[in-house]
């Protein structure tokens, strides 16, 4: 009689088929041994199922990943592109959606990930997975063809999935694989050998880092692609592996890659040129460097990270040390990209001075990726003190040290934490504000007078800027100074505006932007403080040379010559040309009478925008437009240029 047959598939990896669409290696096989006999009530065709696999110490992602797509390509006779395969994490939202949609997957649980109670409940099984075992291996040694020795399953129990995943590809007989790695047994690091540090569920993540902007993006871009790389749901020619930040001293580039690691949760290795120059000769130097890729290769995957990278400076320079600086370079290069590609390795380098760098560094496929990292921002700043501190600064506290802190980057808030703390300590008491607030620089109040025409002066460029279009960001101003030193005490930014041709009108406007501060004090006080003038970035300053650039540079103003645009040498264009100094004067005399009537027909916008600046110090652009609007004077726009006659 014919069997009734159940349906189980017939076709298993058990011994190598000729045809077959999935390679599978000795090690792949092993990890698809534990995870066919955990689904065996699953070796169904076309039974659709989500499992749940649960895994202990004894795991490696690309392995257990490729073995599980074995067992699902057969059972749901899915394309080689497709993949049913995923792993668990804080952002597995799309793998679940996609799985839901399919009505079936495997997802992978690896070490130290807790399941949810919703992702136990979307799983139809919840099965945990042992570790290898000798008769895996055995299994293993005989799928094989080899001879099954006590020496050979020792070995194939006792290294690393990593290893065992490199050293047998599909290019490689299983003999010689098992060759390879008996010729590269490592020593075991001695107890003084520094281990590489391990991504730490306890330290900071890249949602500690503030201020980051661009790189926090890239960041996180780069975790999901080494999640998916590890899936085997993308090759490592997709994943964006070297990158360049640069910033000066103390920015936090060495604390960004240890948070980069801790998010993607892979080891970071740390390198440095002048720990590599320390070896000693050039020889010594290229073995240094050598063993610190290495190292980064067999935890792939990594990231290595290198400080001080722009020490590798133009070969171009020629002087006694150019040979050593040749071979630096060369090496350098021969490990970013050489005849071995450093699969799995992210390489990101840090540098105070990205323009030294020979260029070769930075073309495609090496550093291609430029990341610039700048002072955080005040909100970024009080940030970095609620990771350092464990608490949050309001209200008077908080401005006072935005202002303070103003070009602080995140070491130099450590720094002033770690001093708070000694403080606190003498004293025998918990840490505070106020401790924190006395390790400031010195600052002052401002007086109410001053903090008034502060907050005036602010707004009169907000009014002008809206009248004549332009669209406000924010506006802010401090109730405080730094003693000794001249600071920017408030600003008004504008969003960047859209691509378009500058004419004469455009640099009007900027010219009226820039006096409408002083306009609003003459219009307010009688007159302008000296606030506005005498520094490059000084309101008179900057509509001077605006006014300079219309009349002397680009032939806008009374006469048609033009001049090559060299700031440095506007002053002495106006210095040495008593016409042009006349033709400027009398713009920004023109500027000025349009500026106030501005100001004057707008006179209750501006003071209801003083006011409320007085009580917030800082405003959003939806603020300062809704404060304007609603006390702003429908009158026919003065904004429009007034029209020259005459020379």
């Amino acid at each position: 009689m014919p069997k009734d047959h159940s349906g189980k598939r017939t076709r298993v990896p058990w011994r190598p088929t000729t045809g077959s669409r999935t390679s599978v290696t000795l090690p792949v096989y092993m990890a698809y041994c534990s995870i066919a006999a955990a689904l065996r009530p699953w070796n169904k065709v076309e039974r659709k199922a989500i499992v749940t696999l649960v895994f202990n110490d004894d795991y490696y992602r690309p392995v257990y990943s490729q073995a599980a797509q074995v067992f699902a390509r057969e059972i749901w006779k899915s394309s080689d592109w497709e993949t049913f395969i995923f792993e668990w994490s804080n952002k597995s939202f799309r793998d679940q959606s996609l799985a839901d949609r399919n009505q079936r997957g495997i997802f992978l649980s690896p070490p130290l990930y807790q399941l949810t109670d919703d992702e136990v409940l979307f799983s139809d099984a919840v099965i945990e997975i042992g570790p290898r075992s000798r008769r895996h291996a055995e299994a293993a040694l005989r799928r094989a063809g080899l001879p099954v020795e006590e020496k050979l399953v020792d070995l194939l129990i006792s290294e690393s999935w990593p290893r065992l995943y490199s050293a047998f590809q599909d290019r490689r007989g299983p003999l010689q694989a098992l060759e390879r790695l008996r010729r590269q047994q490592f020593p075991k690091p001695s107890q003084d050998e520094p281990k590489p540090q391990i991504a730490d569920p306890s330290g900071p993540t890249l949602a500690d880092m503030h201020g980051f902007g661009p790189a926090l993006d890239w960041g996180y871009d780069l975790a999901k692609d080494l999640a998916d790389y590890r899936s085997a749901l993308i090759r490592w020619n997709d994943v964006d592996s070297g990158v360049l930040l640069s910033g000066p001293p103390g920015i936090g580039k060495t604390m960004f890659a240890s948070a980069l690691a801790n998010t993607c949760r892979v080891p970071v290795i740390y390198g440095s040129v002048s720990r590599w120059q320390e070896a000693g000769s050039l020889d010594d130097h290229l073995k240094a460097m050598r063993a610190s890729f290495t190292k980064a290769e067999k935890e792939a995957p990594s990231i290595l990270f290198i400080d001080e990278v722009d020490t590798f400076s133009h070969r171009s320079h020629s002087d006694r040390n150019s040979g050593y600086l040749r071979g630096m370079v060369t090496g350098l290069l021969e490990l970013l990209d050489g005849f071995v590609r450093r699969e799995g390795v992210v390489v990101v380098a840090a540098c105070n001075h990205p323009n030294l760098i020979d260029s070769a560094i930075l073309r495609a496929g090496r550093l291609d990726r430029h990341l610039e990292l700048t002072y955080p921002d005040g909100p970024s700043r009080l940030a970095i003190l609620k990771y350092h501190a464990g608490f949050v600064l309001q209200g008077p506290d908080a401005e006072k040290f935005t202002f303070a802190t103003d070009g602080f980057s995140g070491a130099d808030i450590e720094q002033l934490v770690r001093g708070a703390k000694r403080a606190a300590r003498r004293n025998a008491v918990d840490l505070g504000a106020v401790h924190v607030i006395e390790q400031l620089p010195t600052v002052a109040e401002l007086p109410e007078d001053y903090f008034r025409a502060l907050a005036v002066h602010e707004a009169g460029h907000a009014v002008v800027g809206f009248e004549i279009g332009h669209e406000i960001a924010g506006i802010e101003i401090s109730r405080f100074r730094a003693v000794g030193q001249r600071r920017e005490l408030g600003r008004v930014e504008y969003e960047p505006p859209g691509t378009r041709a500058r004419t004469r009108t455009t640099y009007l406007n900027a010219i009226a932007v820039c006096l409408g501060g002083i306009a609003a004090e003459m219009e307010v006080f009688g007159a302008f403080a000296d606030g506005a003038s005498g520094s490059s970035h000084a309101d008179l300053n900057r509509a001077t040379e605006i006014a300079t650039v219309i009349e002397g540079v680009t032939g806008m103003g009374h006469t048609l010559m033009v001049e090559t645009l060299e700031l440095e040498k506007l002053a002495k264009m106006r210095l040495y040309n008593t016409e042009l100094r006349r033709q400027v004067h009398l713009l920004l005399q023109d500027e000025l009478a349009r500026t106030r009537s501005i100001i004057q027909r707008q006179r209750p916008a501006l003071d209801a925008l003083a006011e409320r600046l007085m009580e917030t110090c800082a405003m959003t652009g939806e603020e300062v437009i809704q404060v304007l609007q609603s006390n702003r004077r429908s009158v026919v726009s003065l904004a429009k240029t007034q029209l020259r006659t005459g020379t």
